[in-house]
């Protein structure tokens, strides 16, 4: 197995994932937009529009953090390989220090 190959893991949302919430963020949008629901205002209905809105600003949130997600665990991976290949390196100097 290649070194790049034991690295890797899956993060972030599938595709499948990304597109229901896009779907949900829709419709989360247009249920608060008015909808088919009659132009009365009361206090219930006002506080389903305000948890609408809140639901689709949250999973765009989560969305945009998806996004970001794969580049910093790449950062993360090749610092570490970056580690492991300078702690490779010392081990060989002190190895051969030793032997002299």
């Amino acid at each position: 197995m290649s070194q790049k190959n034991a690295d890797t893991f899956t993060v972030g949302l599938s595709e499948a994932e990304k597109q229901d919430l896009e779907e949900m963020i829709g419709d989360f949008r247009r249920k608060s937009a008015g909808g088919d629901l009659p132009e009365e205002t009361t206090p219930t209905r006002t506080q389903l529009d305000s948890i609408a809105r809140k639901l689709a600003d949250l999973s765009e949130m989560v969305l945009r953090m998806d996004r970001q997600m794969a580049p910093l665990v790449e950062v993360i991976r090749l610092s570490h390989q970056k580690s492991e290949l300078l702690s490779q390196r010392l081990d060989a100097v002190i190895a051969a220090l030793k032997k002299g």
